[in-house]
């Protein structure tokens, strides 16, 4: 009675086994020969195929020290495999390099060929003697095997590698995107492999998990016995359903007729199971399991009579008792059902004490029996591959699984948490068989618009399922064939928000994953494919090109509009961006996919709202023409509320991201106000990162041995994280700047590896801190947080709040526009939900703001005065101060000492040596402005004459008043220095803007008189810099 799922599951969903493969599966007669569904991607194994896999070597709970790859040669010729090679794919990964092995040696006609792989830390036995050695690490429960007759990295992912001419054998195992045939093999552990038992591509009946068994090529090969004839049956037998299903993991049955009664309680006459499940009558109700030890309900398979029966039938079958795949059934021909006169007493739903049990006898003893879960008994954890099976995994108790990594530090107590994630899985099954994305005509179950179901939502059931299992997951099947969310007795919790949770402050700062925003498209681009939509029109880039976004412009205004009304939902003030298009790299103009972005949150924000920080100027300041990948990270933010200082700070050409986007960084000032009663708060200066991902091995990690906590290139990102807190803490330092705030995508949960670096600093994760419940990626089931904001001590203490915005975490990927008609059920909708698969982080920072001027009421400076706002500024902070009369003189001639005690105020005074006596032939010690004049005169920014006066009373130019600007500014280049500093610093002021709206024209006129007014007016300009 051990829990696999029964009749027909194994043979629509997943099977389409082979007769021989199904007969050696439950040790049966032949069964009717099934083949791989006619549209499935399949890699018909050749003689040479891969034969057994093993991925926990070393692993807590293996027995054998390393990974290992067996091959088998079918043919009755030796092989040599000279020029093959043998390459691996994370499950969700591409092939790269680190996991490419060149094969050598020849194997056996018959034989077999052990590969040995990575060594683990644990494990207490060694392989057999290995015919080759790699030094590939393998994950214990999923990824990908490829075979192929060349030595080059295979370069195709999904559904394309099994249609790959160098492709000669394909395996995916467990959650594995990349497979042959209609779904992957089976999920392993650390303690099992999986091993092939057919050869007709589909992996998911070609291989079992079990104990590995490896072998090199000196042993025997040898064929398959063929399976012995089973005993006849004999006569039916009266049996009760619990003496059928026993105690055990097997019915003490399996052979035999029998006859037995029961109450119907799900049929399955339509979707692929093809038979119905009876139990008991009386039965059923609260169970203790103290005192409940077997099951009283079993799955009848049973095609022809299916249709004959309804749930609450009262009947008696006769039929052969069988573990199909380690299920319990019994299996009914056309005579063998028979409707009772007389009604069994009802079955009532069980209820658990304590929950649905997490040790397998205790499951095994409810198999096949009607159960009704109470409340907030499950919580929903993931939901990625609902819109294929229809399966929705369950968490037992009221949170979502989380991650090792995200509550723990990696080592071997987390390594043992995260194994056992899975004893606390069960799926929702919708009670069919179907493969929606091989008939995406069929309205996928679960999913639907009026009730989205994410990750974290409680589920409330309000009819009773049956306990079942299949492909090593325990299920909880529907009665009946899901057919609406109206009629399934399940109400999922509508967790969506609206708007994210205040985090206070001044202002805001938020990341946000634009998932891979390219505004060049794919129909555009000779060489790419695309993927396609119901009806052939393709939505998203594929291959064959470098693009990885919008295939036409109609799928990027799909795409666009979800992130612009998430980006503008934030509230954020200042936003950093990855994944989005790397213009310059693609030969367009710099930032022009950034430019697009800002375009459109600027039509929905209003004009002006929003503006971008340019990368070409800095990158090409390194003498670089772009960041070295594809995609990129990108700035934006409000002028309303920040003014960039300075240029784009880039961590370029440093080798930790050779193979990862290089970091951006800017210092922001906040504002408030306008005009002359414009006050700044304290500079921050914001990192967006992208470190590389879990997804693909690299040489970094070589040697090391296999961590299911930090996935791969784990070393990579700890490089990335240490030259990402060295280049920080010295570009803020060398800006003048002491609060930092690195955001981004980490691609590493809370307590790993790289995160530590900076903890260990004194640096403060402020998701962590301010939202502990919150995550913001969704993977394996697991949920966690890979996108991070970590504030420097000083920047901590600014900090008012931060919440992770769940919008995108806990959907369906069916609900992305890349998914736009993907299904005769169309998830996408406008609004920020699904505009990514990662959630935005929001932060919320007090700007520190100085205390807003006094400003003066001069009877001289009337309200529309061209330079009413830039003199109430300069009077107001005391930098050109006005008259005791109450006037300003704005017509008056300004002179050298006005000019060099305004600059001296606006450089915030500075400590001045002051000499014994005057260094000025015209200026005494005690002149008001002495200090101001003697660091003028220092700072090369108003000096005296040959005679040595300093001129306080002389009269100003504007080409005097450029010099001083450039000179205080730190005399900047400006183009090409033509040897006159004056002209040099004349082209310096024009190319930042400070003469607009004070000459006409582009004639600076150097010897014209300089006002008040207008010394105000440069100056003001000169502060906006």
């Amino acid at each position: 009675m051990s829990p696999r799922l029964t009749g027909d599951a194994l043979r629509t969903r997943f099977a389409r086994v082979g007769a021989t493969a199904a007969a050696l599966a439950l040790g049966a007669s032949a069964l009717p020969g099934l083949t791989p569904a006619a549209d499935a991607a399949v890699v018909a194994p050749g003689d040479l195929q891969i034969n057994e896999i093993y991925g926990g070597g070393g692993n807590s709970g293996s027995t054998f020290t390393h990974d290992f790859v067996e091959l088998v040669n079918t043919s009755d010729q030796p092989i040599d495999l000279a020029g093959w090679s043998l390459q691996y794919a994370s499950a969700t990964g591409t092939f790269n390099s680190s996991g490419v092995l060149a094969l050598e040696g020849t194997v056996p006609a018959g034989g077999t060929f052990l590969i040995q792989l990575a060594k683990g830390a644990g494990g207490s036995e060694a392989l057999p003697e290995p015919d080759l050695t790699g030094t590939t690490a393998v994950s214990g429960s999923q990824g990908v095997f490829a075979l192929s007759d060349s030595d080059g990295r295979l370069v195709c992912t999904g559904a394309t590698c099994a249609d790959d001419p160098a492709v000669v054998d394909l395996v995916g195992w467990g959650g594995a995107t990349t497979f042959s045939g209609t779904a992957p093999a089976p999920r392993t552990t650390n303690a099992t492999s999986v091993a092939r038992v057919a050869a007709t591509g589909e992996n998911s009946t070609d291989f079992v998990a079990g104990e590995p068994t490896p072998t090199n090529s000196g042993g025997d090969g040898t064929d398959p016995e063929d399976p012995e004839d089973p005993e006849e049956p004999g006569e039916a037998a009266p049996a009760s359903i619990a003496e059928i299903q026993g105690t055990g993991a097997q019915s003490p049955m399996v052979g035999k007729n029998v006859v037995t009664e029961g109450v119907v309680t799900a049929v399955y006459a339509t979707g692929g199971l093809n038979g119905y499940v009876i139990q008991t009558g009386g039965t059923g109700g609260a169970l203790d399991f103290s005192t409940h030890k077997g099951s009283t309900a079993v799955f009848v398979h049973s095609p022809e009579t299916a249709s004959q029966v309804a749930i609450g039938d009262s009947v008696r079958v006769t039929g052969g008792v069988s573990e199909y795949y380690d299920s319990t059934q019994i299996s009914v021909g056309a005579e063998g059902l028979e409707q009772l006169d007389r009604a069994l007493e009802p079955v009532e739903p069980a209820t658990l004490v304590g929950g649905f049990p997490t040790e397998e006898a205790q499951r095994e003893s409810i198999e096949h029996m009607l159960y009704l879960p109470g409340a907030e008994e499950f919580t929903v954890t993931d939901v990625y591959s609902t819109n294929r099976f229809g399966e929705v995994a369950l968490a037992i108790g009221d949170q979502p699984l989380q991650q090792a990594g995200d509550i723990m530090r990696p080592g071997a107590e987390a390594t043992a948490y995260y194994e056992s994630r899975d004893a606390l899985k069960v799926l929702l099954d919708d009670g069919r068989t179907t493969n929606f994305q091989n008939d995406p005509t069929q309205p996928m179950s679960w999913l639907t618009t009026e009730e989205p179901v994410r990750v974290g939502a409680t589920p409330s059931f309000t009819e009773p399922l049956v306990v079942a299992y299949s492909f090593d997951q325990w299920r909880l099947n529907t009665t009946t064939p899901w057919e609406s969310a109206s009629t399934d007795g399940v109400d999922f919790e509508n967790t969506r928000q609206d708007a994210p949770d205040p985090v206070g402050g001044d202002l805001q700062v938020s990341t946000f994953n634009v998932l891979n925003y390219f505004t060049t498209l794919g129909e555009d681009t000779p060489g790419c494919e695309p993927y396609t939509d119901i009806d052939g029109n393709g939505t998203t880039v594929r291959g064959g090109c470098d693009l990885r976004g919008a295939w036409g412009a109609d799928d990027l205004e799909r795409q666009q509009s979800k992130i612009v009304e998430a980006i503008s939902g934030t509230g954020a003030d200042v936003v950093g961006l990855t994944e989005i298009e790397n213009s310059a790299r693609l030969g367009e103009e710099a930032d022009e996919a950034t430019a697009t972005l800002v375009a459109a949150l600027n039509e929905k924000d209003g004009e002006g709202t929003w503006a971008y920080v340019p990368t070409g100027e800095a990158y090409a300041a390194q003498g670089l023409d772009g960041g070295q990948d594809v995609i990129t990270n990108a700035i934006i933010f409000k002028p309303a509320e920040v003014r960039p200082e300075g240029q784009m700070q880039i961590l370029a050409d440093d080798p930790a991201f050779d193979n990862a986007r290089e970091p951006l960084g800017q210092v922001f000032v906040p504002i408030d106000g306008e005009g002359a009663q414009q006050v700044e708060g304290e500079p921050f200066f914001f990192t967006i990162n992208h470190f590389k991902s879990k997804g693909s091995a690299d040489a970094e990690d070589s040697g090391l041995p296999a961590d299911p906590v930090q996935g791969n290139a784990r070393t990579s990102r700890l490089q990335q994280a240490e030259a990402l807190l060295t280049w920080g803490e010295q570009t803020a330092s060398e800006l003048g700047v002491e609060d930092v705030l690195h955001g981004g995508d980490f691609n590493s949960y809370t307590q790993e590896e790289p995160l530590q670096t900076f903890y260990e600093q004194g640096f403060v994760n402020l998701g962590e801190t301010h939202d502990p419940e919150g995550w913001s990626y969704s993977f394996g089931g697991m949920v966690g947080s890979l996108d991070h904001v970590i504030a420097s001590p000083s920047a901590a203490e600014r900090v008012t709040g931060a919440t992770d915005w769940q919008i995108n975490g806990p959907e369906s990927v069916m609900a992305q526009y890349g998914r736009y008609n993907n299904n005769a059920v169309d998830l996408y909708e406008e609004g920020p939900f699904a505009s990514s698969d990662h959630d935005p982080m929001i932060v919320g920072l007090d700007a520190g703001y100085e205390e807003a001027p006094t400003l003066p009421d001069f009877t001289d400076v009337r309200s529309d005065h061209p330079y009413h706002d830039e003199i109430m500024w300069a009077a107001g902070s005391g930098i050109v101060p006005g008259g005791e009369d109450g006037t300003f003189r704005p017509t008056r001639a300004a002179d050298r000492v006005t000019l060099a005690a305004a600059l001296y105020e606006m450089a915030g005074r500075p400590e001045v040596e002051i000499p014994a006596s005057s260094p000025f032939k015209d200026v005494k010690a005690d002149h008001p402005h002495y200090a101001a004049m003697l660091w003028a005169e220092s700072e090369g920014v108003l000096t005296v004459n040959k005679g040595g006066a300093f001129r306080p009373s002389a009269a100003l130019s504007r080409g005097m008043v450029a010099e001083a600007l450039y000179a205080a500014a730190g005399s900047p280049e400006a183009g090409s220095p033509s040897g006159d500093v004056q002209a040099d610093a004349i082209a310096w002021l024009q190319g930042e803007g400070l003469d607009e709206g004070i000459v006409d024209g582009d004639h600076l006129r150097p010897n014209a008189r300089v006002d008040r007014a207008e010394t105000a007016a440069w100056l003001y300009r000169l502060d906006r810099l």
